[in-house]
């Protein structure tokens, strides 16, 4: 089987933590939506497919994180976690 489909997130392997590239997007609108307000701020969104986890959202600064499903129970509350966040971590990052 070929390692990219094993892993199934693409060629750049699913075990490395990595920057998300361009058009490497979050499969439901609300959460990619809060993801892209997160970076306006300066905060990292660090892409790491294992299981049921898509990624995280890192603040730098103060080492913090937060998780971010793959596939949330409810797409609105996933988006408020992550802007809860967001406006938690605006003055670090």
């Amino acid at each position: 089987m070929d390692q990219a489909l094993k892993n199934r997130s693409g060629p750049r392997g699913g075990s490395r933590r990595t920057t998300m590239p361009l058009g490497d997007k979050h499969p439901k609108k609300d959460v990619e939506a809060a993801l892209k307000r997160a970076e306006k701020v300066g905060l990292k969104v660090t892409r790491k497919q294992n299981g049921h986890n898509w990624g995280a959202l890192v603040c730098c600064p103060c080492t913090q994180f937060v998780r971010i499903s793959c596939t949330p129970r409810s797409n609105g509350d996933e988006a408020n976690k992550i802007d809860k966040f967001t406006n938690t971590h605006r003055t670090c990052a």
